[in-house]
């Protein structure tokens, strides 16, 4: 860190940092960090590395071709199936073992760099909030989803690889943003309103989880229609129900080049996949609701 120093009003108190200005820890500022050095610099153009892969990747989701996993995981899906996909699903790994193995990253940056976190950062309530949306998502992801699904598709290698290295990624510029290079304040309106999407998608993330869970007795493996919650408005709740979560996330740290990063990453990742699991819904079930959207209620 630099030897510059800030002051931080954190509950009426003031925290002295060794580090840039205040103005230099503005979320907005972070879109200029390709101007900085080190860390900065290295989560400007991660997130911007991360960006065109996403878009470049739901081009191809959105011509047609689905990522290999879950539903499209079928035996007979992969010999109907072209080379490419193939030989993505070749190996396949246990559901539970592939959902802890790739989400794991984003929990291990989270300890580390609250440990190793600015004095400032760490002192915010505003950055240690957003920072504790971060973790309570993936605990639930890294842990108590996999541990509670039942009858699962496996997961093949390479899209756990895939994953991981998101995860990785993210899980780094994220972290490291909140608590080393932003000043996120927790009465400013953005964080305010942003917790308040971010909680609001969590709990329809988790309500839509719980639907599909129970779709399922002991035993069984097959499809069946979801009814409830979000699912009786669109055939993607969980979907719309993660990009709404990280729409807020990304509002709660100021429009931060980190925050922004991550809600475009999951709208192109599973934007499209929820479009997939309408049309996949429709040509298997004939009684399927026919006023359900895929993604967006009553729009899309």
């Amino acid at each position: 860190f630099g030897s510059r120093t800030a002051v931080f009003l954190v509950g009426g108190s003031s925290v002295a940092s060794t580090e840039a200005s205040m103005q230099d820890f503005s979320p907005l500022a972070s879109w200029q960090w390709y101007a900085a050095v080190d860390g900065q610099q290295y989560i400007f153009w991660t997130c911007i590395s991360l960006n065109v892969c996403f878009v470049f990747s739901a081009v191809i989701l959105f011509l047609g071709v689905e990522a290999p996993y879950g539903r499209y995981n079928q035996a007979e899906s992969k010999d109907k199936s072209n080379v490419i996909m193939r030989v993505l699903s070749s190996i396949d790994v246990p559901a539970k073992a592939a959902w802890i193995i790739q989400e794991c990253p984003t929990l291990l940056w989270a300890a580390w760099c609250f440990v190793f976190a600015d004095p400032a950062c760490r002192a915010s309530w505003g950055n240690c909030l957003v920072l504790l949306c971060f973790v309570a998502h993936y605990v639930n992801r890294t842990i108590i989803y996999p541990l509670r699904t039942r009858g699962s598709k496996p997961i093949p290698m390479p899209v756990m690889l895939m994953a991981f290295a998101f995860c990785f990624l993210n899980g780094y510029i994220q972290c490291c943003s909140l608590m080393r290079y932003l000043s996120v304040q927790a009465g400013n309106l953005t964080t305010v309103v942003g917790i308040a999407l971010w909680a609001t998608g969590l709990y329809l993330n988790l309500d839509s989880d719980r639907i599909l869970r129970n779709l399922r007795g002991s035993g069984e493996t097959g499809y069946k229609i979801p009814y409830g919650g979000l699912f009786e408005y669109v055939s993607g709740a969980n979907f719309c129900a993660e990009i709404l979560e990280w729409t807020g996330f990304a509002i709660a740290t100021g429009f931060s080049i980190a925050g922004v990063t991550f809600a475009f990453c999951t709208f192109c990742n599973i934007g499209p996949r929820a479009v997939s699991h309408h049309r996949w819904y429709l040509q298997k079930f004939e009684n399927y609701p026919k006023h359900r959207k895929a993604l967006i209620p009553f729009l899309l």
